[in-house]
C-alpha cells in the first residue's frame, strides 16, 4: 500500500494517526510537509514537490525487545544508503556513508534524515515502527542556512521521479529489514553481518577526526585533548572504535583513551570549505 498527498503536516503523523487497517510495510508520502521533523524535533527543508518525504510502517517481530531496537536503525540506514548508490550509480560522486546513527552522507554533505518512532507495546515488546525518510532528490537550492545539504540532482544533473525512488527506498527498505529479522531471530543459527555492513558504512570510520562534546556519557568532556587547531577551541580529536547494540558510540582519543556518547552527546566538525558548523 502506497498513500500520496499533496500535503500533510507530517508524513509520520498520519501514519501514527490512521494505523488502523495499515499493513506491514504501509507508506505515505507527501509533496510537502507544514510540520516536518528530525531528529530531536530539528525542522527538515523541502521545495515542494521536489524531495521524497517518506514513511513506512513497520511491525517488528515479538522477539525484536526494545532494547534491541537499534538494529532497526541500521537496517533502515544502510537501506537508505544502499537507495543513494542505486540513484547515484554510473554518475562521478563521493563515498554514501551513514553519520552515526543514522543520517545519509554523501562524501561530507547531508542527503537524507531519518526519524525512527517506535511505540512499545510492553518492556519486552515493539508494537510497531514507524519510518520517516527524508531523502533530498530535484532541489537544487536551499535556503534554511542548514550547513551542508546535497541533493541527487547535484551529482545526476537530470531531475528523478519521485514515484520511482519511493518503490526503490520501500522495496529496499522492506528486503533489509527482513535480512535483518532472518539474521537475528532466536531460532535459528546463523552469522548477522548488519553490524559489519553498519559499521563498514560510518561516515568518518577511519582516522582521527575532530568533534566537540556536549555531555560526556562516562567522565567530563574531553576537551583537554585538543587537535592543533587555533579555530577550533573546543574540539578534540577522535576515532571511532565501536557502536554497541543499543547505539552508544565509543571513540579513542588520541591519548588512547576511551570514551562513550549517546546520541547528540558529540557532534563532528565539519571541514573548512563547509565553514566549519557543528552538527
Amino acid at each position: 500500500m502506497i498513500l500520496h498527498f499533496s500535503e500533510l503536516a507530517s508524513t509520520n503523523s498520519y501514519l501514527r494517526e490512521n494505523l488502523g487497517g495499515m499493513p506491514q510495510y504501509a507508506v505515505v508520502t507527501a509533496g510537502f510537509q507544514t510540520a516536518g521533523r528530525g531528529q530531536r524535533g530539528n525542522g527538515w527543508e523541502s521545495e515542494p514537490g521536489a524531495n521524497l518525504l517518506f514513511s513506512m510502517l513497520y511491525y517488528p517481530p515479538e522477539w525484536l525487545s526494545p532494547s534491541r531496537q537499534f538494529l532497526i536503525s541500521k537496517a533502515v540506514a544502510l537501506a537508505v544508503a544502499e537507495t543513494v548508490d542505486r540513484l547515484l550509480d554510473g554518475f562521478p560522486h563521493p563515498e554514501v556513508c551513514i553519520k552515526w546513527p543514522n543520517d545519509i552522507y554523501v562524501g561530507d554533505r547531508k542527503i537524507a534524515g531519518i526519524l525512527i518512532e517506535n511505540s512499545l507495546q510492553s518492556a519486552a515488546s515493539i508494537a510497531h515502527s514507524i519510518i520517516g525518510v527524508g531523502l533530498n532528490i530535484n532541489q537544487r537550492e536551499f535556503r534554511s542556512g542548514a550547513p551542508n545539504p546535497v541533493s541527487a540532482i547535484h551529482f545526476t544533473d537530470r531531475e528523478t521521479p519521485l514515484e520511482d525512488v519511493t518503490l526503490l527506498l520501500r522495496d529496499t527498505l522492506a528486503s533489509r529489514l527482513e535480512k535483518m529479522q532472518q539474521e537475528f531471530h532466536p531460532a535459528r543459527e546463523s552469522t548477522p553481518v548488519l553490524n559489519e555492513d553498519y559499521f563498514s558504512r560510518l561516515w568518518r570510520r577511519r582516522g582521527f577526526h575532530p568533534y566537540i562534546a556536549r555531555t560526556a556519557s562516562i567522565e567530563a568532556s574531553p576537551t583537554a585533548i585538543k587537535p592543533n587547531d587555533p579555530d577550533c577551541q573546543d574540539c578534540f580529536d577522535a576515532e571511532i572504535v565501536d557502536v554497541a547494540p543499543d547505539g552508544l558510540l565509543t571513540v579513542r582519543l588520541r591519548s588512547g583513551q576511551l570514551r562513550a556518547f549517546s546520541f547528540k552527546e558529540i557532534v563532528p566538525v565539519l571541514p573548512k570549505k563547509n565553514s566549519d558548523i557543528f552538527l
